[in-house]
């Protein structure tokens, strides 16, 4: 008799769980359709001190110039101290707050020691962009075994040193954002960079497993994960990018990169970086099949030709 009551009790939580999941995701679902309509304040950025690698051109510069505009405190780090300098420079210039350092994130021993200097000289980071990358182009047997731990290295380790360092103090804060440069790449391969596509799927995996681990049981629902996948942006890593309709499909410039960024980090939201507003290559990635994805690559024509050596 035990046992069938038990068996019961157990058709009954499934079903009550079922409903459940039911109400909870139509509700989510009206909750999305009503922010479109009304959308949620942004994310006050003012105050805030962002660490932010890779600063010395490009998107991780923009958003350095950007987030200082909006009142953060912006801690620089790259592993050109020139142009580093640079980009702090003009920070100051317009009247924000930076600080640079010199690392190579690539090293778990330049990040821990960078860390502990940021910690001493500017205090606790409240934002943490990875943005530091390498991308080199051309087919995957003409990359050398070295050449592919670099981008690994860059791509993927740099992230998890850097988290290594900085999650706990957001842990014991109880509130902190993480940011993540991976890529379209990300989602859709291209030629001419396997590994590269390789380490940005390995970006996306990270950040998806940390958010759920974050959350899960009501761990630290205020560390917020933000992951952005830009498409083809001017950063001279794609020296020969190929696109086939550049009127309707240009080039994102970093500027413009890191706008969309920011917003999507105060709106605490996923970020398709592409030139249009209307989220096309999302909609895409999402909702058609992999075969149909393919049959449209292929008829955008869009990627990149490999560097001349």
């Amino acid at each position: 008799m035990i046992g069938i009551i038990m068996i019961v009790y157990q058709y009954v939580l499934l079903a009550c769980d079922f409903v459940h999941l039911v109400l909870r995701s139509a509700l989510i679902i009206l909750k999305s359709a009503w922010h479109v309509i009304s959308p949620l304040p942004l994310k006050p950025i003012n105050g805030e001190i962002i660490l932010i690698t890779g600063t010395g051109h490009g998107i991780g510069r923009e958003l350095g110039l950007q987030f200082a505009r909006l009142g953060a405190k912006v801690v620089c780090v790259d592993i050109n101290e020139v142009t580093n300098k640079k980009t702090v420079g003009d920070i100051c210039r317009e009247g924000g707050a930076a600080w640079g350092y010199k690392c190579d994130v690539s090293s778990k021993e330049e990040v821990h020691a960078v860390s502990c200097r940021i910690r001493e000289e500017v205090g606790e980071v409240t934002m943490l962009v990875n943005n530091a990358g390498i991308m080199p182009c051309k087919a995957f047997l003409k990359h050398t075994p070295e050449e592919i731990l670099d981008i690994f290295r860059v791509n993927v380790f740099a992230h998890i040193w850097t988290l290594q360092e900085w999650l706990p103090s957001f842990i014991a804060a109880g509130h902190g954002h993480v940011i993540a440069i991976s890529s379209i790449a990300g989602f859709i391969a291209t030629s001419n960079l396997v590994p590269y596509c390789s380490s940005k799927h390995a970006v996306k995996g990270l950040m998806e497993g940390l958010t759920e681990e974050m959350r899960y049981a009501g761990r630290n629902p205020d560390i917020k994960f933000t992951s952005v996948h830009p498409f083809v942006v001017d950063t001279g890593l794609a020296k020969k990018p190929r696109i086939r309709f550049p009127t309707f499909n240009p080039i994102t410039t970093a500027e413009h990169c890191a706008a969309q960024i920011i917003d999507g980090v105060r709106k605490e939201e996923e970020v398709i970086c592409i030139p249009s507003r209307d989220y096309y290559g999302h909609i895409m990635m999402q909702l058609m099949p992999r075969q149909v994805r393919k049959a449209f690559l292929d008829f955008m024509d869009t990627g990149v030709d490999e560097d001349e050596i």
